[in-house]
């Protein structure tokens, strides 16, 4: 049996019409399944944590939503043994069903995974902060820049306007703007896979990828694998702001790694010791800011139909 996790408020709503076509389908092939409505944040993570405690056998489990609702998902599992996922993107951004070459099309996405032609294990990233935050990501986690987008965004109501009209990929690219004038250059200490550690100043952002795109199809990682068993890290460092303004449009392309002070470099783990705290942010979803961050690829961990 299937069972559908449902974010009805993905995209400014474009998620329950989804479902709604989703569901009619399933009713005309007058197939067996169950599903649950998200309601609040970190509902489907709760959803999830229950099924996997109540179910025994293999839990055939459908979300419908974006980045963040995987993202809750996965920070519900209990036994990735235990999951298969199938993913139906809803929401802004979409880089993950980007990054597996879903369908757009939802109902062409529904057959993939009714009739999947095969099952993939791919990685997933693991954080710990000294704070006590920790948690998973399926797509990306970012400190600086990036991160203080995503807190902006969801504070901001730009972008559940811009929704309205089909242009929430606009978002990312309006608030970038305005951060890349506020946000402040930090200082960071950094260790890759428990090696001595290396000073940066003047860091902009530092973001660990399992795929290749976040923010609506940026390609901050043009050579991340999530089958590689490894995070594909992107370090900015000692620009000036505006030569970064001047490159930003290199990232749609992924083009930006060839200019002198990004970096960018795959690792199993990576170790961040920062001077003062900055935002943190996981699959778009933003829990704080910290000062000590650690991050690790776990391999081959997540089953999903493709």
């Amino acid at each position: 049996m299937y069972h559908f996790i449902i974010n009805p408020k993905s995209q400014s709503g474009k998620g329950r019409k989804i479902w709604e076509l989703i569901k009619k389908e399933l009713d005309n092939r007058k197939l067996t399944y169950e599903y649950t409505i998200t309601r609040y944040p970190h509902h489907a993570s709760e959803i999830t944590r229950d099924l996997c405690n109540n179910l025994s056998g293999i839990l055939k489990l459908i979300v419908v939503g974006g980045d963040g609702t995987v993202n809750e998902v996965i920070n519900g599992i209990t036994n990735f043994e235990q999951v298969i996922l199938g993913y139906i993107p809803s929401g802004s951004s979409n880089d993950l069903g980007r990054s597996l070459k879903l369908p757009k099309d939802p109902l062409l996405n529904l057959e993939t995974i009714l009739k999947p032609s095969r099952f993939r294990y791919i990685d997933i990233g693991q954080l710990k902060t000294a704070e006590g935050y920790e948690g998973k990501f399926i797509v990306s986690s970012g400190i600086g820049f990036d991160a203080s987008i995503c807190e902006e965004t969801f504070r901001s109501g730009i972008k559940k306007f811009l929704n309205r009209y089909g242009l929430g990929k606009l978002t990312y690219i309006i608030i970038a703007l305005k951060q890349l004038l506020t946000c402040p250059f930090i200082t960071a200490e950094i260790s890759v896979d428990k090696g001595p550690a290396t000073k940066y100043k003047q860091v902009l952002m530092i973001t660990s990828m399992n795929h290749k795109y976040e923010g609506g199809g940026m390609m901050i990682a043009p050579a991340a694998n999530p089958f590689d068993g490894k995070l594909s890290v992107c370090l900015v460092h000692d620009i000036p702001k505006l030569k970064t303004l001047i490159l930003m449009p290199t990232i749609l392309f992924g083009k930006h790694t060839r200019f002198q002070g990004i970096e960018t470099f795959n690792c199993k783990n990576l170790d961040i010791k920062l001077h003062s705290p900055a935002y943190l942010h996981s699959d778009g979803e933003c829990p704080g800011a910290f000062k000590y961050i650690s991050l690790d690829c776990i391999s081959n961990t997540l089953r999903i139909m493709i």
